[in-house]
This record gives C-alpha cells, structure tokens and sequence, in this order.
C-alpha cells in the first residue's frame, strides 16, 4: 500500500499489541478471565433476572498439548461476535452491560487469554439455534495486518453443542505453557485461584470443574448471633460515588484468640485461618482474599497483622453496573487503591478492625478465655457478607437510612462478650521433648502412654507447683 507523504502512520503492529497485551497477566488469571466470560454470559442469558447459577457449569481442561473451556451460559450471538466480541478493545459507544454487573471494561479478556496460552484456537458457539466457530490461526496472528477473522458453520453434526453455550480450545501451546499445563502445583494453584475468585457463585450452585474434578468455594464468613444483644460484627453499607459498599468486620470460625506468647500455635492458627484478614469481593468476584498487608490498611493507623488477630475476618464488597467505576485493575485480581471509592471505604474498614484489635486485646491471656467466651458465641451462626449484613440490619440497633444504607458497631452497641475482672491473667509455657520420654512420663503421671504433649506438660507443671507452695509454707 502506497503511503501518505503528509501523514504519520500510528496504528500498532499485531506483534507488538498482542506482546504487550499478555505481558502483565499471569497464566491462572488468563484461566480467571476466560470464566469470568462465562458467568457474564450467564448474566446476559438471564436478561435482568436472578440468575440460577445451579442450572450452569464450566469444565476446565488443562494438558500438555491443548487448553480447552466449555459452558453452558448461553453462547455469543453472532452479531455480537461480528461487530464485538473478537474486537481488540472495547468501542466507546459499545454499551452491552451497560445494565449488567459484570467485571470487565475493556474487551480484551478472551482474546489476551488465548493469546497467553498458544498460536492456534477454535472458539465453537451456539446461541439459540445459532451454531457457528471462530478460528484464531498462527497465520492469522503472524500476518501484518488486521483482516477480520472468518466465521464458520460446523462441517459435522458432531461438531454441534449440545447445549446453548461456548467452547474454547487452544493448541500450539507456548512451551513455557505446555509445562505448567502438566505440572499438578500449577493445576492446584488454579484450583485455589477458582475456589477464592469465584467462591460466591460456587456457593450459589455453579459447577466448576477442572480436569475433571469439582471445584470447591473458599467460604469467607463471619459469626453472628441470633440474639438481638448477642454478639455482632461490625457492619457499614453506603452508595459511595455510584457504587454500592458494603462492609462487615467480625469474628470467624477459627477457634482460639491468640496470647502474647503463643507464637507456635498461632502459626499453626494463622495457617487454619487462610480467610483471617481482608478479602474484597467486585460484583461477587473475590479480588484478593484473606489479605493481612498494608493494602488493606494493617499497620496504617493500627497494629501490623499478628496471629492474636486470626479470629478477625473483614469481607468488603464494591457493586456497580459500571464496571469502571470498581477499584479493580484489568487482571481483576488486583486493587486500584488509588480510586476515591477505595480510599473512603478504607477509613470504614480500620474503624471495623479497631473494633476487634481491641476485643482480641481484651481476651489474649485471659485464663479458661475459651470456654467464657463459648457460652457468649453458642447460638452465633456463620454467614457470607449478605446474610450477615441483612441479619445484622434486623436489629433495632443498627443505624439504617432511606437510600438502604446500614452502620452497626458491636462496640458502641455493647454486644461484645467482656472478660470477668476476677479472671487472673495467664502465660502459656511451651518446651519441646523427645517424644519417647513424654511417653515414659505420661505412662507414669497419668497412666497413659498415649496422653497428650500438653496433658503431660500440665501435670508436671501442677506437681511442680504444688511443691514450691509447699515449700514456701
């Protein structure tokens, strides 16, 4: 093509766009993206109604020679895969979800995806009676210019979905990608990335598997009583520039409140509590989950996470029709905390953590703090964000406005259980012996060979101050 001596040419070579494209994404979030269109899809099928996730699966196949993906969530209508779907880039006027909560802005997500992953695709679709495929080729991506991509009817009848929705296939595997495909961490890593990301939808029925085996939901929750004086988390929920935040701070299942020396068992506390912390959900998508840094406001204003705090569980939603406006980034596995809306809802955040920092202070190193503390929490239940909110807006208490918005504070509402004064505070003693000799001393103190470390370790500590109280008589 003959160029123009007064004019500059600026559009990008396809090498140079699909490099920078699938740079700054990670394989498993390439994985993420490709399901996150599958549950848009699912949005777009239920056409403004609730949508039941029971009714929808998403198989996952990872191999060392072919990625494939397969849905049932409706499929692409073929006039949106002529004029958008395969498109490098969202049009300013292409306004599709504009009354959808979905997470994607931008329009690269399928195609960075597949571009991730090898040279040769095949997207196979149908939507209603409408069955067609797509063909992304080596040629076709090593060619210079940006010719359309040729739609195609299925040559079999074998080659016809069963069902309304879409399947993808990627061949010509990267090497780099080819051995991660193989490799069982890589296949677990993406099963806990789905499990966390997606774990709400898991929760409300959706079928993810992966290889072949079912994908089950990381439950994030906090623990409320049914009592109206009956311990609470702390609850906030408000429309902060057209996005709806919901907040709520509170108590998990994890059993044990952390004292000041108990840095072995915390350890092995923290690590049974992975959701301790901060997980931030972006219509229902779980951004980050149990996050124990800075980027959730810890040691900004309050204490560093220690593991006295595994008990604490703080779950923030963002919801918006607009996806732009969700402090999210475009791998939507990361925050953009420099958006107003983040930085308005993480002064709420610390007050809800100052709330439980300060209870965990109360009750680290309280004798027998446990089992005062199991008679407060006995008829508190767990329950996602939602639940907890809405059980939390039931009581008389919880400060509520016209616009739907809801704030309750356990603290200033007294509904946390307190410690008795009469309780004498305690240390916990720790030390390590060769299993065989607490064997021998177990045997002898408690008759048991088979007695706990702890049992025998409390025993001997029991002789052995009954002994100085008798000498100091």
């Amino acid at each position: 093509m003959k160029q123009s001596k007064d004019k500059a040419q600026a559009s990008p070579t396809k090498q140079f766009f699909v490099s920078m494209l699938t740079r700054d994404i990670s394989l498993d979030d390439a994985i993420l993206d490709l399901v996150d269109n599958c549950l848009d899809g699912a949005l777009r099928l239920a056409n403004g109604n609730e949508v039941d996730y029971a009714k929808h699966f998403v198989k996952i196949k990872l191999a060392k020679d072919q990625f494939s993906i397969e849905d049932n969530c409706g499929g692409i209508p073929r006039d949106v895969a002529i004029n958008y779907a395969f498109k490098m880039g969202r049009e300013p006027d292409d306004d599709r979800d504009s009354d959808t909560e979905t997470i994607g802005m931008y329009g690269v997500g399928m195609k960075r995806a597949i571009f991730k992953m090898g040279k040769d695709a095949l997207v196979r679709t149908r939507h209603g009676d409408d069955t067609f495929e797509v063909p992304i080729t080596s040629e076709w991506l090593e060619a210079k210019n940006w010719d359309p991509l040729p739609i195609n009817e299925p040559t079999k009848a074998s080659e016809k979905l069963s069902q309304l929705g879409t399947r993808i296939v990627v061949k010509e595997l990267y090497e780099g990608v080819a051995r991660h495909f193989e490799n069982e961490a890589f296949e677990n890593k993406v099963r806990t990335a789905i499990s966390e990301h997606f774990t709400m939808f898991l929760q409300w029925g959706l079928r993810v598997e992966l290889n072949d085996k079912p994908v089950e939901p990381v439950r994030v929750e906090v623990l409320v009583s049914k009592r109206e004086d009956g311990p609470a988390p702390f609850v906030f929920r408000k429309t902060i520039d057209g996005v709806v935040v919901s907040i709520t701070v509170g108590r998990n299942t994890s059993r044990a409140l952390g004292n000041e020396d108990d840095d072995d068992a915390g350890f092995e506390r923290d690590r049974s509590s992975a959701t301790a912390g901060w997980t931030v959900l972006c219509n229902d998508r779980a951004v980050i989950v149990g996050d124990k840094s800075r980027l959730t406001g810890w040691g900004d204003g309050i204490p560093l996470y220690h593991p006295q705090f595994a008990i604490i569980t703080g779950i923030i939603e963002f919801r918006s029709k607009h996806a732009d406006k969700l402090p999210v980034t475009t791998t939507k596995r990361a925050l953009d905390t420099s958006s107003n809306v983040w930085l308005e809802s993480l002064v709420k955040m610390k007050e809800g953590m100052r709330v439980w920092i300060d209870y965990t202070n109360q009750w680290k190193n309280q004798a027998s703090s446990e089992q005062q503390q199991a008679r407060h929490w006995e008829d508190a239940r767990p329950m996602p964000l939602r639940k907890a909110i809405e059980a939390v807006a039931q009581r008389k208490t919880a400060k509520k406005s016209d616009d739907e918005g809801v704030e309750f504070n356990p603290k200033k509402n007294k509904v946390l259980p307190e410690p008795s004064n009469k309780m004498p505070s305690s240390r916990r003693v720790t030390f390590s012996k060769p299993a065989e000799e607490i064997r021998i001393v177990g045997k002898a103190l408690l008759d048991d060979e088979n007695a706990r470390p702890g049992d025998v370790g409390e025993k001997c500590f029991d002789l052995a101050l009954a002994k100085a109280k008798k000498r100091g008589a």
